[in-house]
């Protein structure tokens, strides 16, 4: 499932912004890395539902791009648990 911002808010996220320079470089790092997620996680559902929607002749090579899709998501899906697993961290110290 994927989230978007509300009408009239801007995506990214909602956590406040601080004077702390290694806070503000930290939460922009997770916005990357959650867009990159994000980004990849949009290419699983899209090869999804193209390999769903092909004729039989044009199905083993849309599944081998779905699989190849999902190949690519998840170093992108470990890095964002990685670092929101840090910054949680980093909140409670």
């Amino acid at each position: 499932m994927f989230f978007r911002a509300k009408k009239g808010q801007k995506s990214g996220g909602g956590a406040p912004h601080t004077s702390d320079p290694a806070s503000n470089r930290a939460g922009t790092l997770q916005s990357r890395q959650w867009d990159s997620w994000r980004r990849s996680a949009q290419k699983v559902t899209r090869a999804w539902n193209a390999w769903l929607a092909a004729d039989g002749d044009k199905r083993p090579e849309l599944f081998g791009c779905y699989v190849r899709a999902l190949t690519e998501e998840e170093p992108a899906a470990a890095e964002l648990e990685r670092m929101l697993h840090l910054g949680a961290r980093g909140r409670r110290a």
